[in-house]
């Protein structure tokens, strides 16, 4: 069968995958509006390898990857250092955030998260999102950020925990050792670069700072084209 959906209310539903964060303090595992894509065998080992619809935030292992789509949910971990397994705050009833429990090796010690089901947003879409960047070099100088314009091409960021994985970039090609920036893949793999959505309405370079910064956040509003 072939049944249409409304794209945004009604995404394709996936699973996170399993993770090796044991910190239990709901510390965020992955961002909402972070580009992932769909972790088969050649960067998920965990159970059922390759065969079910688990996604992974793009990172240093994941040049050669296609962008699956946006997660539309917050991945954090649950509270099992400070609480019982599987307790939940009372700020947690209403959220869309989601959370992902201890996972138990055969010693009974925690070795990580387990797999939680999580929204992917596709093409069709538009969103607000504060997760991404302009930042043409340094990322901690607001000298170095440009504005993001209306029309501008947004790209995927990749480089590392500190550089927020999985993010959207209006910066294309900076040669950065700390930063690379994939878009749909990895050019000598024969992966085509191109943009994963394009800004609706953007914000100041000093606007974009203070959101890369976690300081006052700025949304930016795009149309996803994955």
């Amino acid at each position: 069968m072939f049944i249409p959906r409304q794209p945004v209310v009604d995404n394709q539903f996936c699973e996170y995958v399993e993770t090796s964060t044991t910190g239990g303090v709901g510390g965020t595992v992955a961002h909402a509006g972070a580009a992932v894509y769909l972790a088969g065998n050649v960067h998920y080992t965990g159970t059922n390898q390759g065969v079910e619809s688990l996604v992974q935030v793009f990172d240093d292992t994941s040049s050669t990857t296609i962008v699956f789509g946006l997660l539309m949910q917050k991945v954090k971990t649950g509270y099992h250092e400070v609480h019982p397994a599987g307790y939940i705050l009372k700020q947690d009833f209403g959220s869309s955030d989601a959370i992902a429990q201890a996972k138990y090796n055969t010693s009974g010690n925690i070795d990580g998260t387990q797999k939680v089901p999580v929204g992917v947003a596709h093409d069709g879409g538009i969103w607000d999102t504060t997760h991404y960047t302009s930042d043409n070099g340094t990322p901690t100088v607001v000298g170095n950020f440009a504005a993001v314009e209306a029309g501008d091409k947004l790209y995927v960021h990749k480089g590392g925990v500190s550089w927020k994985d999985g993010l959207l970039t209006s910066v294309l090609g900076q040669d950065n050792a700390a930063a690379q920036y994939p878009k749909f893949g990895d050019e000598a793999s024969g992966v085509s670069f191109g943009a994963a959505a394009v800004v609706i309405k953007g914000v100041s370079a000093a606007k974009a700072f203070s959101t890369f910064s976690d300081q006052t956040l700025y949304p930016i509003r795009i149309k996803l084209l994955v």
